[in-house]
This record gives C-alpha cells, structure tokens and sequence, in this order.
C-alpha cells in the first residue's frame, strides 16, 4: 500500500496499528529547532510515511506555545476529515483541549494517528 496516496480506498484507517511492533524505544533522536526529542518508532514513522512535517509541527507548537509548555504529557491526534484535509488536536490526556488546528492540506496516507508527548519526548502510545 502506498502510504502517501490519499484516496479513501487506500487509506490505513489507523495508522498506531501498523506501527503497535513499536514498544520502547533504545536511542532518541534530537529536534534540532525545539530540542526536544522523539523516539525510534517515531522516526520510523516520520520517515515510512514522509510526515515529518507532522513531527516538526507538534513539536515546535510544543516547545513555542504558552499552553503546552505547562503541561509535561500531551496526546497528540491527526484526524483526516475529507479529502486532503486533516484536524490536529492536542489534549492533556483527560479531554482537555490545548491546541487545534485544520491542516488544510496534506498526502498523509492515513485516517488517524495518536502520539503522546511525555517528559520532553514524543513517541508512539505503545512505546511508553
């Protein structure tokens, strides 16, 4: 499956699915402009599916946005709407929004995607 094509019939419904082989992570990998870190399934992720976009995005809204910077665990989920658009939404884990925006347009391959931001890094739920 191409995981860049973005009609609704090659779509990955869920892409934590395909990476769940994901669990810890032995060596993390350093934001240059925020200097926070991700981790191996992250950067496996960022690279597989050319969303490292998605990467810079919440980690720099992370390290820069006033209403983020308190908060030490945030879930992170890019949602695909229709077409090409997507919803960025930030929670602190317990429903709270923090942040949300319309990403107006991307090729990313997938209907959804769930990513934590813990301490400082930002990895796969099933890496925690």
């Amino acid at each position: 499956m191409n995981a860049s094509s973005n009609g609704s019939a090659n779509r990955i419904p869920n892409l934590n699915q395909e990476l769940a082989h994901f669990t810890g992570s032995e060596s993390y990998y350093r934001h240059m402009v925020s200097r926070l870190y991700y981790t191996e399934g992250v950067q496996y992720m960022a690279q597989t599916y050319s969303c490292y976009w998605l990467v810079d995005k919440i980690l720099i809204e992370a390290a820069l946005n006033k209403n983020l910077l308190k908060e030490d665990f945030q879930v992170w989920k890019l949602i695909w709407l229709r077409e090409d658009i997507f919803e960025l939404h930030c929670s602190d884990g317990n429903d709270r929004e923090l942040f949300k925006e319309i990403i107006p347009y991307s090729d990313f391959g997938a209907d959804h995607l769930t990513l934590w931001l813990s301490d400082r890094v930002l990895l796969l739920p099933t890496e925690y």
